[in-house]
């Protein structure tokens, strides 16, 4: 396999070999990779139009729910007109 890394990426992985923390370039991408695997993943926040607004929302979910139950218990207690009205 052949990765091409950018230049501070590739001068990093260099470096790292130079200050005889690995032995060679290939033990610095192995510890690297490894390391990615190892950890928990992480959430990427989603991005669009809207996400603020749902981020508030998550925020405020406590208010959020009441208002929901509030709106939910008029349309339960909404008198419904009839077709003869």
């Amino acid at each position: 396999m052949i990765v091409e890394l950018p230049k501070p990426l590739e001068e990093f992985v260099r470096d790292a070999v130079r200050s005889g923390r690995y032995a060679s370039e290939e033990d610095v991408v192995r510890d690297a990779l490894q390391r990615l695997r190892d950890q928990p993943p992480t959430t990427v926040p989603p991005r669009g139009p809207g996400v603020d607004l749902v981020g508030a929302m998550r925020e405020d979910a406590d208010l959020l729910e009441e208002i929901t139950q509030d709106i939910m218990e008029g349309r339960r207690t909404r008198v419904l007109r009839t077709s003869d009205e």
